[in-house]
């Protein structure tokens, strides 16, 4: 009879024990939930890009009267800094169940509603400024598609003369050049094109780790990289060439995924994610922008805490959102649709910019204009070295 008191007693003590900590387990669906189990998801950082596309409408002064240059396309271009803010939120690709000694809502990102939405984390550290981009020349923005492609063949000739072997070949290069020449619009007092400038920022929310796809953004897969593409012609008119594409570079977090809990098995204390710093790139067409390190979520590695130290708030990095199973399941299928791109119209004086894209534009068709009659020399004189 002793020795079963003493038996009781212990599992007493070993339950009680047991009953202060906390387990995790990864969490399966449809499993019904015991009273002492709370679900929860880790968290994971969207990205918001900021985006001010400048269009560039071609005009002209016509003997005083100002019209659309209707031979060209209005040209979109970025010329202005991308800023780019990271989102926080729930990762519903995993829920965990805590059993146990139960943590209060207090530890919790989201005690009171469970909801999912973007806590906005700014972090102007990683504004992004335009460098090592090439000036874009306003004549480009204003010739007509007959002009664009004559210069790019006088170009294309000027560095290919020393493929020119016969006579008849030369004198068929100068006609070609000659008409090429004629092409040309003429810029004066009476036929003043210029550039007219308006802006509009768009801003779009991607998961930096996921391949999902909508209009005017999507990413593949390179090795170990994921690369996001923004291109969003959509929102522009069909008389509209968007010049710039955007590309931002990010790790796989989904090939690195750390092996703990894959068992299915309890472990003791709390399942965390610590964060990773990686590189941001970003670039516009070929050109890479600055930009610093950037510190994902979701790119970290999976670890445990005691809640005796979670109490104690001895790692900032634990952040948690509360869950409940079946918010999961509708998150799954309906990822952060809250989060539209949105299109706004910003304030911007064009006028300055009129007169010296007018005297811009004159400048460069001149120097055009001498290049063509430079090539024309060297062609007579190749022709008069066969």
């Amino acid at each position: 009879m002793k020795n079963n008191l003493i038996y009781f007693a212990l599992l007493l003590v070993m339950l009680s024990s047991c009953n202060k900590k906390s387990y995790t387990a990864l969490y399966q669906e449809h499993s019904a939930l015991e009273k002492n189990e709370t679900t929860y998801n880790l968290s994971k950082n969207l990205l918001k890009l900021e985006i001010i596309y400048t269009l560039n409408e071609p005009r002209v002064q016509k003997n005083g009267v100002d019209e659309a240059l209707t031979t060209s396309n209005t040209k979109i271009t970025i010329e202005d800094p991308i800023q780019i803010t990271k989102l926080l939120v729930a990762d519903q690709s995993k829920t965990f169940v805590i059993s146990g000694k139960q943590l209060s809502d207090a530890y919790f990102v989201n005690p009171d509603n469970y909801q999912d939405a973007a806590y906005s984390e700014s972090i102007s550290d990683v504004a992004v400024v335009l460098e090592n981009k090439d000036n874009t020349m306003f004549s480009s923005f204003t010739d007509s598609n007959k002009e664009a492609k004559a210069y790019g063949a006088v170009r294309e000739i000027s560095d290919n003369i020393s493929k020119i072997k016969t006579k008849i070949d030369a004198k068929f290069t100068l006609d070609l050049v000659t008409f090429y020449k004629s092409q040309f619009t003429m810029v004066d007092d009476h036929f003043k094109p210029y550039v007219k400038k308006s802006k509009v920022k768009y801003t779009v929310i991607i998961d930096p780790s996921s391949l999902d796809a909508s209009e005017g953004n999507w990413a593949n897969v390179i090795g170990d990289k994921i690369l996001h593409t923004i291109y969003p012609k959509h929102i522009f008119k069909d008389n509209m060439e968007l010049m710039d594409t955007i590309t931002l570079e990010t790790l796989n977090t989904n090939a690195s995924k750390s092996s703990l809990l894959e068992n299915n098995e309890s472990i003791e204390g709390i399942v965390y994610r610590t964060p990773s710093s990686e590189n941001l790139n970003l670039k516009v067409n070929n050109h890479a922008l600055k930009g610093d390190a950037l510190v994902l979520a979701q790119s970290g590695v999976l670890e445990t805490i005691s809640v005796a130290d979670l109490k104690n708030n001895s790692n900032p990095n634990v952040i948690l959102f509360k869950s409940k199973p079946e918010q999961n399941s509708i998150a799954k299928n309906d990822k952060f649709s809250n989060l539209n791109d949105t299109v706004e119209q910003l304030d911007f004086n064009s006028n300055k910019t009129v007169e010296a894209s007018q005297k811009e534009i004159k400048n460069e068709y001149e120097a055009k204009l001498k290049n063509i009659d430079l090539l024309v020399k060297r062609l007579q004189e190749r022709k008069a070295e066969l």
